[in-house]
């Protein structure tokens, strides 16, 4: 009351009658200025413009500057809406000439993102009062002060959300009549933008603008069991589209359409609840706004943003569900075209598109347009970007979901035949492999005939095989045989180690227990085989298998060192050599524990080799340079930590393999076998233990007397 007194009394009165109270009367009005009620900073406002338009400007030099710091205060924000209020009221007492004066630089700060929240609350609520004091002039700046509102709505802070939002609907209130041209372009931009926070505000906002202009409340509760439920009115959505003009309208509707199906949840149920509010008839407003609609959705599958992608998607499947099927053959060739286009994120949008289209519609109408999906999709999984790619092979899952076999049949085919052209074979190969990560229970079949029919195309089996997971372990029987004969067929050419280098990445992608018995059950009866190339080739990937594989093949430890100890009576070094490698990797893969566990294993494997040879011969494996180092630390564990029965085998096991290794072989490791040896012929065993010691030393000095 004496706020509103002060004022009066300075709008009636001489100023130069006022003038000597002036410094006892702003601090109270200051004070009064920043007080917790609402009302009493509003009438205090009032009053210090009532005194500003009597006195002048000259007479408050410090009241603008003081009130511009209480602006950003950062301890209340009551201090800072009493401020702005305060500010404005100031500002209309000076004159519209000061407001176009101060507008740029209000709004440039409010643009800043590099300044402290409570700042940008302040700034932001200059936008809540300034259009109250100067209704028309403001006018001007309503297109410049929405985008940064639009940014504080989807601040970190929540108070400066909450002042965004009353600012935005304080501006759609007083200027929804007067000014829809300047608010809409923005509102509208704001529905697509990349954060989901302002996605949300705009849709409040627009959601806001239409009820002040259809006349209706937006208060009421939408929440039905039906989505589709809808409370417009004929007469509402009339003056909508007048007030709008048709193709604006569109615009707004089908932007507020494609918000139903939003990424965020906010944003979908608050698009939904406008949607309910405004249309009166969707299946027919969606009929209407189609062309428009489709316009968006085409731009939004082009987007880079993947939310955007996914909004877009989605709406193309809501929209098949909603219209039917009969949309379709206007929907298949707008999307068969956006796959020709340069843009590579239109082409991945449209197969994020079809996708979803496809997961909407039922199986016959899909067969009636199949012909011409069948290329699309083909096309796509071939095309030169690996995300177009990506997002093709999840299109192709719903294809096949939907008509089965026959995408198979009719998309597999051409893209075998296009491996053979170099200009695609990698795009093509990529497009497979993706296609498998996702189908590879059914495409697998269609595959590996094509695969390894002569000649074998190891790099397409090595890149599917590394996506296939276990589907592939019921066709390790055809591939790895196929595998081996394109080993074979290289031998001794330039491609030989490349050759090598796939097939192996064909074993290594075996991970699970099933296919490490498969592969080794295969691997190892080639490994017997009487041709000598498919032995090779059959110790060489078993070598790769053994020495690469992250998986566990402890269990058939003992089944190896048999298999690789017969191979090595065979006369071949080419053979010998990857054996000799083999059982190396295997024995390192043991613990202590399980080196002294497989000592029988060594001596049985041992025993059966021998009885292969004639009387007299030497084992041709151990006979290599350092031939007998790959089983000497098992040997040399047992002997030195073994239980005396441990010990005992060993020191006989080491004997055995002496006798059937050559004197020159023996050379590098006669100190290896003799430090065990002597160490516990010198410590208390039984009898059994110390027999046993003399006897090897005996064979061993029998073979290196000069050597010792």
């Amino acid at each position: 009351m004496a706020a509103q007194i002060i004022g009066n009394m300075y709008s009636l009165t001489d100023q130069k009658d006022l003038a000597p109270y002036l410094p006892g009367i702003i601090p109270g009005l200051k004070s009064s200025l920043l007080d917790p009620v609402p009302e009493v900073r509003s009438v205090s406002a009032r009053a210090l413009r009532a005194m500003v338009r009597g006195m002048g400007e000259t007479s408050f030099e410090d009241l603008l500057p003081w009130l511009m710091t209480t602006l950003t205060s950062e301890q209340s924000s009551v201090d800072r809406s009493g401020a702005a209020q305060g500010l404005a009221e100031v500002v209309g007492g000076l004159g519209v000439d000061k407001m176009h004066k101060l507008m740029p630089e209000i709004i440039a700060t409010a643009e800043r993102m590099d300044i402290a929240p409570h700042v940008k609350d302040g700034y932001i609520m200059l936008f809540i009062y300034f259009p109250g004091v100067f209704k028309d002039e403001f006018t001007q700046y309503i297109g410049d002060v929405v985008q940064p509102i639009l940014r504080a709505l989807a601040d970190e802070s929540e108070y400066v959300r909450d002042t965004a939002l009353k600012a935005g609907q304080r501006i759609v209130h007083l200027y929804a009549e007067s000014a829809i041209t300047l608010l809409l372009p923005q509102l509208e931009q704001g529905l697509f933008d990349d954060n989901w926070r302002i996605r949300y505000s705009s849709v409040q906002l627009l959601g806001d603008l239409l009820y002040k202009i259809s006349g209706v409340s937006g208060k009421m509760t939408t929440e039905t069991a039906s989505e589709d439920d809808n409370f417009g009115t004929e007469a509402s959505s009339e003056i909508v589209e007048q007030r709008l003009g048709s193709e604006r309208r569109n615009r707004v509707l089908a932007g507020l359409y494609m918000g139903r199906s939003d990424v965020a949840l906010m944003v979908r149920q608050a698009a939904l609840h406008v949607w309910k509010i405004i249309v009166s008839n969707t299946p027919r407003t969606l009929r209407e706004i189609l062309p428009t609609l489709f316009n968006l959705l085409l731009s939004c599958l082009a987007s880079s943003s993947y939310d955007k992608r996914q909004v877009a998607a989605r709406t193309l499947g809501d929209l098949v569900r909603k219209l039917g099927e009969r949309v379709l053959p206007e929907i298949i060739p707008i999307l068969e075209d956006g796959l020709r286009s340069d843009d590579s994120d239109k082409r991945q949008g449209v197969c994020v598109g079809l996708s979803e289209i496809l997961t909407s519609t039922s199986r016959d109408m899909i067969l009636t347009f199949v012909d011409s999906l069948v290329p699309t999709v083909q096309k796509a999984l071939c095309d030169r970007d690996p995300e177009v790619r990506l997002a093709a092979a999840r299109t192709f899952d719903s294809l096949h979901s939907s008509v089965g076999s026959k995408a198979l049949d009719d998309i597999l085919p051409p893209m075998l035949e296009q491996l053979s052209d170099p200009d695609l074979h990698d795009y093509t190969l990529d497009g497979l492999r993706q296609v498998m990560a996702i189908k590879s229970r059914a495409v697998l079949p269609y595959l590996v005939p094509q695969l390894t029919a002569s000649p074998v195309n190891t790099k397409a089996l090595s890149i599917l095989a590394s996506v296939a997971g276990e589907a592939l372990n019921k066709h390790l029987a055809k591939i790895l045989p196929a595998l081996l004969t394109s080993l074979a067929d290289s031998y001794g050419t330039n491609e030989q180690t490349q050759e090598l280098e796939y097939c192996q990445t064909v074993v290594l992608s075996v991970t699970d227990d099933a296919g490490v018995s498969y592969v080794l059950d295969i691997l190892l009866e080639s490994c017997r085989s009487p041709d000598p190339i498919t032995r090779r080739g059959a110790v060489t990937l078993l070598h790769g298998f053994c020495d690469q594989t992250k998986t566990n093949y402890s269990e058939y430890v003992a089944q190896l060192i048999r298999a690789l100890l017969l191979i090595f009576t065979d006369k071949d070094e080419t053979i010998l050599s990857p054996a000799w490698n083999a059982l190396n990797s295997v024995i390192k893969s043991l613990d202590a524990d399980a080196q002294r566990i497989h000592v029988p294993d060594i001596r049985q494997a041992l025993r059966f080799a021998v009885s292969e040879l004639k009387d007299g011969d030497q084992l041709p494996g151990f006979c290599l340079p350092k031939g007998i180092a790959p089983v000497l630390p098992v040997f040399r564990e047992s002997i030195l930590n073994g239980t005396p029965e441990q010990k005992e085998a060993a020191v006989q096991g080491l004997g055995e393999i002496i006798k059937v290794t050559s004197a020159e072989a023996l050379k590098p490791s006669v100190v290896h076998i003799t430090g065990p040896l002597i160490r516990i012929l010198g410590d208390r065993f039984v009898y059994s233990v110390k027999t046993a010691v003399l006897d090897t030393l005996a064979i061993l000095l029998e073979k290196t007397q000069a050597m010792l």
